[in-house]
């Protein structure tokens, strides 16, 4: 590939490296490559194909990435770096008009849906960072942007070991970004408990249909054996007492056929157990069972940007930490019509 490098027209405030329009290779040697030169025009999205084998990662991540990386790392200090891993300069001739990069690697990421591009790259701390300096209102630490940190509140009675000792009366509070709707996963769900299990039998009869729960397991005989309810009873008689114990109670520490277990109602259960989890990491039953039985839909508070209203609130030149409004309106309108898990 030729390009053109047009560094006569930029500015003289930038960057050496902005000055570039392209990412130069000369000579790359790194693993199977054989001195191949290639120009990478910058601020374009640019598609590295061939066979297996051929030095795609090699180029990409053994060549460009890691020598970006390591420049990166000799700007910190002595001290710093030592704490650093050490990393080799790749083997090319030339490499020059390189600018800082994020690296997302071919491996798969945790099955986690907390998990994002920017919490992988931590690009979305550095973002809270400058949130929490420079957001107008200023609302707290870079906590107060995190969709994974709940807001707390909490006072009580503190001994202060100081002479006599003296006991007061001290209030925490710790300010997190997490919406207390969707609890910082974006989605809420709607569940067909036809699908979790069929009322007209009992918890004897097999009525528990959820994968896993069937065949007298102990996740059935968790249930069967609780004592909460009578197991022979067909699940549409359940009192409304029996029927929240069975589908929404509390993790209770019990002895269940001599076993010290928790028990836990069906719903947060299998949300702790399934729904918590990445469709894609799903095994293939599994991934059924929750289609047809659970509909996602974005949270209607935070409008799926995970985060409460006084992270979205604070701004710097108009923009919030989610998006600007103009994506925001293009990002809500996929929303609309994409379908549960896309």
């Amino acid at each position: 590939m030729s390009m053109a490098t047009r560094t006569d027209t930029q500015s003289p405030a930038l960057h050496v490296a902005g000055r570039h329009d392209v990412i130069r290779v000369l000579g790359a040697r790194v693993n199977n490559l054989k001195d191949v030169s290639v120009e990478v025009p910058k601020r374009l999205l640019t598609v590295f194909t061939g066979v297996s084998g051929s030095g795609k990662s090699s180029l990409v991540f053994g060549t460009i990435a890691a020598e970006s990386q390591r420049l990166i790392n000799e700007t910190y200090s002595a001290f710093v770096q030592g704490f650093m891993p050490t990393l080799a300069r790749p083997e090319v001739d030339v490499l020059e008009g390189l600018t800082t990069a994020i690296i997302v690697d071919q491996q798969r990421m945790g099955a986690d849906t907390r998990s994002t591009v920017g919490t992988a790259t931590d690009a979305n701390a550095m973002l809270r960072i400058l949130f929490s300096r420079l957001g107008q209102p200023h609302i707290g630490s870079p906590n107060a942007f995190s969709f994974n940190v709940a807001s707390v509140r909490a006072s009580g009675a503190i001994t202060i070991e100081r002479g006599a000792g003296k006991t007061v009366t001290a209030t925490f509070t710790r300010t997190g970004g997490m919406c207390p709707r969707c609890e910082g996963r974006g989605t809420v769900t709607d569940l067909d408990l036809t699908q979790f299990f069929d009322d007209s039998k009992s918890l004897n009869e097999g009525a528990i249909t959820v994968p896993g729960y069937t065949g007298g397991g102990w996740n059935s005989r968790l249930y069967s054996a609780s004592g909460f309810f009578d197991p022979d009873k067909p699940i549409r008689d359940f009192t409304e007492t029996e029927l929240h114990d069975f589908l929404r109670r509390e993790p209770t520490r019990m002895k269940i056929a001599g076993i010290n277990m928790t028990y836990e109602g069906l719903i947060p259960r299998i949300q702790a157990s399934m729904l918590s989890k990445d469709r894609e990491g799903m095994q293939p039953h599994i991934r059924a069972f929750v289609d047809r039985a659970v509909t996602f839909t974005a949270c209607p508070e935070c409008g799926g940007t995970r985060l409460s209203e006084a992270a979205r609130s604070s701004r710097i030149r108009g923009i919030n930490i989610t998006t600007s409004p103009r994506c925001k309106a293009r990002s809500s309108a996929r929303r609309s019509s994409a379908r549960p898990f896309s």
